[in-house]
């Protein structure tokens, strides 16, 4: 058994780097826990936006991402059927508000790079691949965490406090009964990434927002393998079709004549299929665990909400547990219970809500009430006080602010 003077973070993605990153720039020696031997390349979340990059100014690689990334100062909804844009937004509107006016595209695997290159320069940082968690047993003065080695041996490691940034499925979550309320969307997303370039085609931005009476779409581009540009369409697909079959190169090329009648045909160079949740943890603590990122909420990717707010997190826990290792005569409870208000609460009213208000303003049909969505959106788009007011929400720089509020 190790000693107990240390921090567990498990989970070695954008939330758990980043966090274990910050605590070991605050001097508390971290044992950062992956069960992969590897970092996962899939097309998963991409968007870094300005309240984040603001945070990670303190945390020393805002500039590293955003030398990988695309600057993506706007962004458009477009009538699918159409084609029109009926809305677009200019984050220069925020230049008085944020160091970075814009949002980043890059894929979150080089964002974890850019973390555990930055975490492996402090002695008191420590990566352990390959290393599955078993059993928590959550004490009342450490956490006692067992562990499955790829050669079957297993060990005990002990620490201060235990923090999950082990996604939707989180064990940990699970390990401490923690409910997970919420729901299931009932369409599942389809995720193709092509060198189709969308820009050049029809005046695409970075970040696009198709939305139609019979389906929506959104397109992406990101930098990709080569750092040159790849774009990424989402599609929703309905419940009934069977994977192999959405799969297929005629689902594909239907779907894409479906949303884009001017492209003939588009090579496909990646695509994945998955379920969308919206789900927020009942307690975000519990005794000296800690849940951040995916573990604690998800949400439907549309605006890119999920790893902005999840990284937030392991930032403001990241300060309490320093808090906390520098004054022993705080309380534990009272230190962890504020992370829990000021995170929790605020997953719902920001992350939950706007996720959610973004998927069913794509998801049009002919009533009346459908029209006056794209009127609105239209209205706040021509308005900079509207529009201003709209980024300062949507880049989640007013749940930040929200949240430093509680006290």
């Amino acid at each position: 058994m190790s000693s107990s003077e240390q921090v567990v973070v498990v989970g070695a993605g954008p939330v758990g780097s980043i966090t274990a990153l910050r605590l070991s720039q605050l001097g508390i020696p971290v044992v950062l826990l992956e069960a992969l031997s590897y970092i996962p390349t899939g097309h998963r979340a991409a968007t870094t936006h300005s309240s984040t990059l603001d945070l990670l100014d303190k945390v020393g690689i805002s500039s590293q991402i955003i030398e990988a990334g695309l600057k993506a100062q706007y962004f458009q909804y477009r009538h699918l059927d159409s084609n029109e844009v009926f809305a677009e937004f200019d984050f220069s509107f925020l230049k008085d508000e944020t160091n970075h006016p814009y949002a980043i595209q890059l894929e979150q695997h080089k964002t974890v790079e850019i973390a555990l290159k930055e975490a492996s320069k402090y002695k008191n940082f420590t990566l352990l691949r390959e290393h599955v968690v078993s059993e928590v047993n959550n004490k009342e003065d450490i956490v006692e965490v067992t562990v499955k080695l790829p050669n079957e041996e297993i060990k005990i490691i002990s620490c201060k406090f235990l923090i999950g940034c082990d996604g939707g499925k989180s064990y940990i979550r699970k390990s401490q009964g923690i409910d997970f309320p919420g729901f299931t969307w009932e369409e599942r997303f389809l995720i193709l990434a092509s060198y189709f370039d969308y820009e050049q085609a029809d005046n695409y931005r970075y970040r696009n927002y198709l939305a139609g009476k019979d389906t929506w779409c959104s397109v992406f581009k990101i930098p990709g393998p080569k750092g040159c540009g790849m774009w990424r369409n989402l599609f929703p697909v309905m419940q009934g079709v069977s994977e192999s079959d959405i799969l297929s190169e005629k689902y594909i090329n239907n779907q894409i004549k479906t949303c884009f009648p001017y492209i003939e045909k588009i090579n496909v160079v990646d695509k994945n299929l998955y379920s969308v949740h919206q789900r927020v943890a009942d307690k975000f603590v519990k005794g000296r665990i800690i849940l951040a990122g995916d573990a604690a909420h998800v949400n439907n990717p549309l605006g890119g909400m999920g790893m902005n707010s999840g990284i937030h997190d392991g930032l403001n826990v990241a300060e309490k547990i320093s808090e906390l290792w520098n004054n022993n005569s705080l309380s534990v409870d009272k230190v962890l219970s504020l992370y829990d208000r000021q995170r929790r609460p605020l997953a719902k009213k920001y992350v939950q809500a706007q996720s959610i208000e973004n998927k069913k303003t794509l998801q049009s049909d002919d009533s009346r009430k459908s029209k006056d969505k794209y009127e609105n959106l239209k209205r706040i788009s021509s308005s900079k006080d509207l529009q201003k007011s709209f980024l300062l929400k949507a880049s989640l720089i007013d749940m930040v602010r929200e949240s430093d509020s509680i006290i």
